[in-house]
């Protein structure tokens, strides 16, 4: 049964979730909710988005200031990985262990819960299609990687083959896919690349190091960025070859670009910074 939570909810309902309007500064929410786990753009908004284990956040001045979308206490789950749809304005899914998936078609006022169909709730993983503002993919933990064409009402086993090493994804609309687009994939052994027919994975170029984040550049999408255990890498024809670029500092966990040409990136104690040139020189954003 599809559930549908609006405004103020009970403390048990552990997926819960409402537009909160408290702003605060990046200072501020870094220092209450623990290590960061998502960071991702939501182009039709223009907003950035990040989550911690059990909290939201939105920001519409580049990371200057954040607004909570705050979470009911998750007993039982905690967030993995956000997306935001390109194609759809409002439309955002969480998805974690526990919680499984939830959508939200009005920016954060109202959130659905995703998971009929679904083998469990153990979610790990989520990306939204480019231009196609219904279909979305999901990793479950231990079963594979799962598509829905219509908003998450089903779900259709698409691939089992590297869901366990998948720890972030996006989908791309490079040109080259015997269908609608590309997926790409941090995973423990690097970058990895498929169409979205899910013909065949493969490497995608020879990073040689632990992936924790990919992001690309949605108007040059065969502009891939990397964050990995050796640093920051960046490719400029669809994964096939890399080229280190300047880190901000320490371990950087997830990147986001923006549709003004920033790339983001964020390390795993919430300190942002953004590099308006491909990742050659950063600024810091919420000192």
């Amino acid at each position: 049964m599809t559930r549908v939570f609006r405004g103020p909810v009970a403390a048990g309902l552990i997926t819960a979730l409402f537009l909160g309007a408290a702003v605060v500064s990046g200072r501020a929410a870094n220092s209450q909710d623990g290590h960061i786990v998502a960071l991702a753009y939501d182009p039709s908004a223009d907003l950035l988005l990040k989550a911690y284990a059990r909290a939201l956040y939105r920001s519409g001045d580049g990371g200057q200031s954040w607004q909570e979308i705050r979470l009911a206490p998750l007993a039982n789950g905690h967030i993995a990985s956000v997306a935001a749809s390109p194609a759809g304005k409002g439309v955002m899914y969480v998805v974690g262990p526990g919680a499984g998936v939830l959508r939200t078609d009005d920016g954060g006022t109202t959130w659905v819960e995703r998971n009929e169909g679904l083998p469990s709730r153990d979610v790990i993983a989520v990306a939204a299609h480019t231009s196609q503002p219904d279909t979305v993919y999901v990793v479950v933990s231990d079963h594979g990687v799962y598509r829905s064409q219509d908003a998450g009402k089903t779900w259709r086993l698409m691939d089992r083959s590297v869901q366990g090493g998948i720890r972030q994804f996006v989908h791309s609309n490079m040109a080259g896919s015997m269908q609608t687009g590309w997926l790409f994939a941090a995973t423990p052994k690097g970058i990895r690349r498929v169409m979205d027919c899910f013909c065949l994975w493969q490497d995608a170029g020879e990073l040689g190091s632990e992936a924790y984040s990919v992001a690309h550049d949605r108007t040059l999408p065969e502009h891939i960025y990397a964050a990995t255990g050796k640093g920051l890498f960046r490719s400029t024809d669809g994964g096939e070859n890399w080229v280190q670029t300047a880190s901000p500092g320490s371990k950087i966990v997830a990147l986001a670009f923006a549709r003004e040409g920033t790339l983001y990136a964020i390390n795993e104690d919430g300190t942002l910074f953004g590099s308006a040139d491909q990742g050659a020189t950063w600024n810091q954003v919420n000192a």
